[in-house]
């Protein structure tokens, strides 16, 4: 922060007449002379803050003439402390301040656009937390997590991306069936998201009613760019290797026209090294943005805003501990051990990818403002985005499965069902009779049913990343179907690479209006509308030398002799059952044609919001209401087989599954032609209520104390809605109780209110802040606590008790984020600032769930007494789990050096802790715990059975239960139900250090170059896990030694579905050069 004097030299100019104030005004601009928007002004001794117009001026009133420091603070630029003497009823006039770049902010931001695309990679349908990619704050805890704790996948106050607000030009932009920002649609434009406005959790915002995580504006009107051009180099060894950009800006004209327009290319070829960070990874990438703005004065604008970025990309794998430690033997002296990826494999000698992304976003953004004049504005904008997301994946069809990390294709597997429940070797097959001695590998001693020779072999394969062994063989994909099309010419090919299409289209109108006619007090009010419409498929993307692929579900062909025995279907009827379109029934599907599903989700969204935001000079207060409505409504082109068996086995409630469409499939016996191309499902309506209320007190211009509280309701993602939307339109139960209440009124024994609202998550709380800011330290503490109620996640995997794949909905999830945060900058002498960051949270669960789970299939699930049940209901034991959102302790340690002559370096050492694995519904259902489900079914092998008998007993033979009131388990057994705590053992891997250089030059003629270099993970901390999930297969085999063979227990082999995990990058660095003239 540099000081500058400015005394009686203001430019004084008398005001006339009784009005006469003291007033203070001025202009931030940047060193091009671009104004600067949102910054901060703040008179220190008077405790009065305001910020700056787009035009980048601001204006203080009814002032005291005294001596005055100002402290004005912008992101991206150096603070400034100003001293001026006002003149009492006098216009006090700064002028220009010219604010200097902040040059490590800019850097840091190249890196944390380029971390936070490659955390959109997902595996088998779980994510990473998104990094905070857009953090652009003056607030020193925010300023510094951004950077510091990306690599940790860190999440703000546990919030996933659904709880942030993401705006261009005052629109919004978070999708309506996903709930989240799509950062990749301008993945390698910078410059396009390198001006916003942000607010940070549930403040006052002046473009949105807020979120419980933060709320960001992408500012990218042309007159925001500084006039010239901008070209850039970048290296790195992360997810694409070079970078290229391009950005010109013309300024504003004497037309009143001004342009802006970048292109950006990024660009690796596949990875051809075991252990190199990135292995088995391609990418391909060319962004675009234009933006064009005209003026009418100064009180007219519009902006016309384009970009889009079509990308190409590989995937890589979470890993197990198992593969982890195999392939970590593999070139010790590579960048890193944790970079194995299963997902690639050699074909014809070339590298290839089984994961591949396609994505493509064009957006096309008109907006509008209008200064009516000096106490009235308004904004409005229209925009339209077609976001492209597709992913690959291998599938196949009466053939092994191809995945080297299958479980059935690792050393571990040999293991499987050869121990009895005590953990020890099997000596005796079923009859009795001996089957040998044993031998010995590596890790000691094994029993006779294990095969040491072929252990060996394989872990030898796999500690040698042999390529057969460690990544997929593209060559005998093809053999296997070359050989299938001479055996089998018209069936269906043994392997294919299928893309699963998940688009979303939408079209977005916002209406922004402020109004400060009363003393104090802006009123601010807003509308938001979009039709969004989440547009689903699957198509053959590669047929791998196979002549067709044929559409029938291959687990309801599997399983037809369990569904025939369920209500003794006809062999014609069995036929219908496996079809995944009965109008096109064992369809041959060729290269790019569609298959499996082909599904809409339609959806509208309104809210209609207002702000009341009070300024006085000791205290600040804004209370606000919003108002939400929201429909949902899913839509097909293909009449699943699976919908129809349903809706005919429970024809009282066929409408669950085909809607208005029941009776006329059902009718049809067979000639579905009269039904139209696309069946249209029930349509789902909600209002939702917000209320937010906060204020501030300037205890003087130094210190001051800010408390937010918010409540609100939220209705269910397009995403959440619907339990198995591929085959049926059956919503989420508390959707339908959410129904019965708008149409018919509550229930008996319950309120309309509580019905009405059963299928919305509830979310209350808030938080108090302490801010203080002298020239020598500046900081925050703030307490922060929210509760969550009824939330929905939804679910899908293979069930081996039941051995077909399942599809479940959770329901009623409770929670609690609560937690400190505490940061400060110290300055150390004129070139050095100490900077410390803390969090601590308590994020978890207070409440068990409800799952209902069906067969994908429709085959029934369970037998009682009353019949066969088709959807199990049961409580999901997770009260007390933590929730995965990243690190719960997070802390940051930055020295900074910073010289005038605009060369900077910091080194960060940042520690991490309490960071738990995502855990597996699956794995805590009551059942398992008791024998019993909650709708009475029994379970088939559960912890407690008398061959498992893994619960703990006493010493006198009792249960003996955890806090919460659930058995605990004996190990092995706890592993499977317990959740890990992912933080290492080994303290110093819970590190991670980060260092930067930069150094800017100057040129005449306002030329400049810079020059920035980070590297992250410096000590290369190869075993810090970022994050994980447990697989939700449940370990299970026949008893060993009895007669029911068939008889299912629970594995003593715990680790046969074992827990994946991310791993944090090893030393990784990212190199940017760029050039403005």
């Amino acid at each position: 922060m540099r000081k500058t004097l400015i005394a009686a030299i203001l430019t004084i100019c008398t005001l006339v007449g009784a009005s006469a104030q003291t007033r203070l005004v001025g202009r931030l601009v940047s060193v091009e002379q671009q104004a600067i928007e949102g910054a901060t002004v703040t008179l220190v001794n008077q405790g009065v803050t305001t910020t700056t117009n787009n035009e980048g001026r601001f204006s203080l009133t009814y002032l005291e003439a005294i001596d005055e420091e100002v402290i004005v603070e912008a992101y991206g630029f150096v603070s400034d402390i100003i001293l001026v003497q006002l003149i009492e009823n006098q216009l006090n006039e700064l002028g220009d301040v010219i604010m200097q770049p902040d040059l490590a902010v800019e850097m840091h931001e190249e890196v944390i656009l380029n971390l936070s695309e490659m955390d959109l990679n997902d595996d088998e349908g779980k994510s990473q937390s998104m990094a905070s990619a857009s953090s652009a704050s003056q607030d020193v805890f925010n300023a510094t997590i951004s950077y510091a704790w990306s690599n940790a996948r860190y999440r703000g106050r546990g919030y996933e991306q659904i709880y942030e607000q993401n705006y261009i030009e005052g629109i919004s932009f978070n999708s309506a069936e996903r709930g989240q920002f799509n950062f990749s649609a301008m993945g390698g434009l910078n410059d396009a998201t390198r001006y916003r406005e942000v607010v940070e959790g549930i403040e006052a915002s002046n473009f949105t009613f807020g979120s419980w995580g933060k709320s960001t504006n992408y500012l990218q009107s042309a007159t925001n760019y500084a006039q010239g051009w901008k070209v850039g180099l970048a290296g790195t060894n992360r997810n694409y290797k070079g970078a290229a950009r391009a950005t010109y800006s013309s300024g504003l004209m004497e037309n009143g026209w001004a342009f802006a327009a970048q292109l950006a290319w990024r660009y690796t070829p596949y990875i051809d090294v075991k252990g190199q960070i990135g292995e088995g990874i391609s990418y391909s990438s060319v962004g675009y943005f234009f933006t064009a703005e005209k003026q009418w004065g100064k009180d007219k604008r519009l902006s016309l805003i384009t970009f889009g970025a079509p990308t190409r990309r590989g995937q890589s794998s979470a890993l197990t501990q198992e593969t982890y430690d195999l392939t970590n033997q593999y070139n010790k002296t590579s960048w890193g051990h944790n970079n194995y990826n299963p997902y690639w494999g050699y074909q014809d000698g070339k590298v290839r990818n089984s994961r591949i992304v396609h994505t493509y976003d064009p957006t096309a953004i008109a907006s509008f403002d209008w200064q009516i004049d000096e106490e009235n504005f308004l904004k409005a904008g229209v925009g339209y985005h077609y976001s492209m997301y597709s992913n690959s994946a291998i599938t196949f069809y009466n053939a092994p499965d191809p995945r080297p990390d299958y479980y059935r294709n690792l050393p571990s597997f040999l293991w499987d069902g050869q121990t009895d429940k005590e953990g020890n070797f099997i000596f005796e097959d079923i009859n009795g009779n001996p089957m040998g001695n044993g031998g010995y590998i590596n890790n000691g001693y094994v029993g006779p049913s294990v095969n040491a020779d072929t252990y060996s072999a394989l872990v030898d394969l796999w500690t040698s990343r042999d390529d057969n062994a460690t990544q997929i063989n593209w060559d005998a994909l093809y053999t296997a179907n070359y050989a299938n099309n001479v055996n089998n010419p018209t069936g269906s090919a043994r392997y294919i690479v299928e893309r699963r299409h998940n688009d979303i289209q939408e079209g977005m109108i916002n209406l922004n209006y402020r109004n400060t006619s009363v003393d104090n007090l802006t009123i601010t009010a807003g509308l938001e509308a979009k039709g969004s419409q989440g547009i689903h498929f699957k198509t053959v993307d590669d047929l791998l030398g196979g002549n067709q692929w044929i559409d029938v579900d291959p687990f309801a062909e599997r399983d037809i002799k369990e569904l025939a025995t369920n209500i003794g279907l006809t062999q014609a009827d069995i036929a219908n059952v496996k079809q995944n379109d009965l109008r096109n029934p064992n369809a041959a599907v060729t290269d790019n044609g569609r298959f499996g599903y082909d599904y809409r989700i339609n959806m509208i969204n309104a809210k209609l919001w207002a702000q009341n935001e009070w300024k006085w000079n000791a205290f600040d207060l804004y209370y606000g209401l919003q108002f939400t409505y929201s429909s949902i409504q899913r839509t097909t082109d293909m009449l699943n087989g699976r919908a129809w068996y349903l809706a005919r086995l429970n024809p009282d409630n066929a409408w669950y599954y085909l809607a208005d469409n029941a009776n006329a499939v059902l009718a049809a016996n067979g000639d579905y032609s009269a039904l139209p191309t696309r069946l249209v499902g029930y349509n789902h309506h909600f209002v939702d209520p917000a209320i937010k209320v906060g204020g501030t007190y300037k205890i003087d211009g130094r210190n001051q104390i800010k408390f937010n509280a918010m409540a609100e309701t939220k209705a269910p993602l397009g995403r959440d809605a619907y339990i198995s939307p591929r085959v049926h339109d059956r919503a989420i139960e508390n959707i339908y109780r959410h129904d019965y209440a708008r149409y018919y009124g509550a229930q008996e024994g319950s309120s309309w209110l509580k019905e009405y609202f059963g299928a919305s998550q509830k979310i209350v709380g808030g938080d108090l802040t302490y801010n203080f800011n002298y020239p020598i330290v500046r900081g925050r503490v703030t307490a922060f606590y929210s509760r969550f109620w009824n939330g929905t996640e939804l679910n899908g995997y293979y069930d081996d008790e039941a051995r077909t794949f399942v599809n479940q909905s959770l329901t009623g999830i409770n929670r609690r984020h609560c937690g400190v945060e505490a940061a400060a900058a110290v300055k150390l002498g004129m070139y050095f600032t100490l900077t410390g960051v803390v969090s601590v949270g308590d994020y978890r669960y207070t409440s068990n769930a409800l799952a209902i789970t069906s067969a994908e299939n429709g085959m029934a699930l369970a037998e009682t007494a009353n019949g066969p049940i088709y959807e199990l209901r049961d409580s999901v034991l997770i009260k007390g789990f933590r929730v995965s959102t990243g690190p719960q302790v997070n802390s940051s340690l930055k020295l900074s050096f910073f010289h005038p002559d605009m060369w900077f370096a910091d080194i960060t050492v940042n520690y991490f802790d309490w960071s738990y694995l995502d855990y597996a519904p699956a794995r805590r259902m009551k059942g398992l715990f008791t024998g019993t489900r909650a709708d009475g079914s029994a379970v088939n092998g559960w912890y407690g059975d008398t061959y498992t008998n893994a619960i703990e007993k006493d010493e006198t033979g009792n249960v003996v239960y955890d806090q919460y009131g659930v058995p605990t388990l004996k190990y092995p057994y706890n592993q499977l139900s317990n959740q890990e705590m992912l933080t290492a053992t080994n303290p110093l891997h819970r590190f991670l250090v980060d260092v930067s250089v930069g150094k800017l030059i100057y040129l005449k003629d306002r030329q400049s170059i810079s020059i920035n270099l980070t590297v992250n993970n410096l000590l290369n901390n190869t075993h810090f896990k970022t994050g994980g999930y447990q697989q939700a297969r449940l370990p299970r085999q026949t008893r060993q030694g009895v007669d029911d063979r068939q008889n299912s227990v629970i594995s003593p082999n715990i680790w046969k579905f074992p827990s994946k995990y991310y791993y944090a990058w090893g030393t990784n660095f990212y190199l940017n050069i760029q050039y403005k003239f």
